[in-house]
């Protein structure tokens, strides 16, 4: 626990309802496995499970603390709705993580696209629920699924401070960038099951 979580009322608590919320917006995402094969249920549950765990560091509690994007004093700006798209950008870069690294027994060239499909029906329906969408949103970039992990998280950190109208310096956020892509892609090496 932080300090400043014992000295700040009620910070304590929004860490521990937005922990819930991931928790809770990773369930919704993880019952989409029941429409898919068992190896398909697999890899998406892996990609949620990795996603959870890296919006677990970057807003509530980092276990690596190079994995920081300095968010933790921005939690009040996170609403359902940030969360949501926040989770499925999360998607989205495991998916971009899986095609430039594979996984046994998988074809990233084919079975990257059947797990996008999937995020996109997690993500519309969703944002239905909450009146947000009548369609999916944007990712970070137009050319996502043909950037790499570098060039996705550097595009998803610009996008994330933007949603929440956040303005950061250049050599910080790429300090920041460069970290968060060696420590997901050695997260993704743990997680999937080689």
């Amino acid at each position: 626990m932080n300090i400043a979580d014992l000295l700040i009322p009620g910070r304590r608590r929004r860490r521990r309802n937005l922990e819930l919320s991931i928790d809770g917006v990773t369930e919704v995402a993880r019952a989409r496995a029941g429409e898919l094969d068992g190896r398909y249920a697999a890899l998406w549950n892996m990609l949620c499970d990795a996603s959870r765990e890296t919006l677990r560091q970057l807003l509530i509690s980092n276990d690596d603390e190079l994995l920081d994007w300095n968010l933790k004093k921005h939690i009040k700006r996170v609403n359902d709705f940030n969360l949501v798209i926040f989770f499925w950008w999360m998607l989205l870069y495991q998916i971009v993580i899986f095609k430039t690294r594979g996984l046994a027994g998988y074809d990233p060239a084919n079975d990257a696209g059947r797990m996008h499909e999937v995020s996109l029906i997690f993500v519309t329906a969703e944002l239905q629920k909450m009146g947000r969408s009548s369609g999916p949103p944007a990712s970070w970039a137009d050319d996502w699924e043909r950037q790499f992990p570098l060039e996705s998280a550097m595009s998803m950190y610009n996008s994330v401070y933007n949603l929440l109208g956040l303005s950061g310096d250049l050599t910080a956020r790429v300090q920041h960038v460069s970290h968060f892509t060696t420590i997901t892609e050695k997260a993704y090496d743990r997680l999937s099951p080689n």
